[in-house]
């Protein structure tokens, strides 16, 4: 006669390690897409309230320190980019003399980094916003198309009308077909 040891043996066979490696990979398919959407939805957000911040602070700032404030692209975020891409930076500036440029004496009052994985576009001809005394801002309205990784179907627009207020809307489909063309 054989005896039962009175323990119990612990462990994992072959085969149950096999399962429970083959879930873990379906599993880990089916998440990391939505994963992947997920991230860029956060990007897109955090782009877009970098920039909407940005420009309300140069419309306060011009207001409050009664002096033309320019937000412009900048690569460098130390000099205008003559470029209608923002999303390698931009930078936030007291143009004291006027000009639309940075001048080295100029102070520089935001700077925002490269916006990876976002392409940011201004309207065609518009390199540069520039803020009054009053809060007003120079030309005629300015639209920033936001695009992301998930394509033209999420793309978005900010707004800046000739009052300097910025506010957001849907991107038309050609707005967001262009600026996805930056990615």
């Amino acid at each position: 006669m054989h005896r039962q040891p009175s323990g119990k043996i612990r462990g994992f066979t072959l085969i149950e390690l096999i399962f429970a490696i083959a879930i873990i990979a379906i599993l880990c398919a089916i998440s990391l897409p939505a994963l992947g959407s997920l991230m860029q939805s956060s990007q897109s957000r955090s782009t877009n309230t970098q920039l909407l911040t940005a420009l309300n602070l140069a419309r306060i700032t011009a207001v409050s320190r009664e002096s033309e404030i320019v937000i412009c692209p900048s690569a460098d975020q130390k000099n205008c980019d003559a470029s209608p891409w923002w999303q390698h930076g931009w930078i936030v500036f007291d143009d004291r003399d006027r000009n639309g440029k940075r001048n080295g004496d100029e102070p520089v009052l935001n700077v925002a980094q490269a916006q990876p994985g976002m392409a940011v576009e201004s309207s065609s001809g518009r390199e540069h916003v520039t803020y009054r005394i009053d809060g007003s801002a120079t030309g005629t309205n300015l639209t920033f198309t936001l695009c992301d990784r998930r394509g033209a179907a999420y793309a978005n627009t900010i707004v800046v009308s000739n009052s300097g207020r910025p506010r957001q809307a849907p991107a038309t489909p050609a707005q967001a077909a262009a600026a996805c063309a930056g990615l």
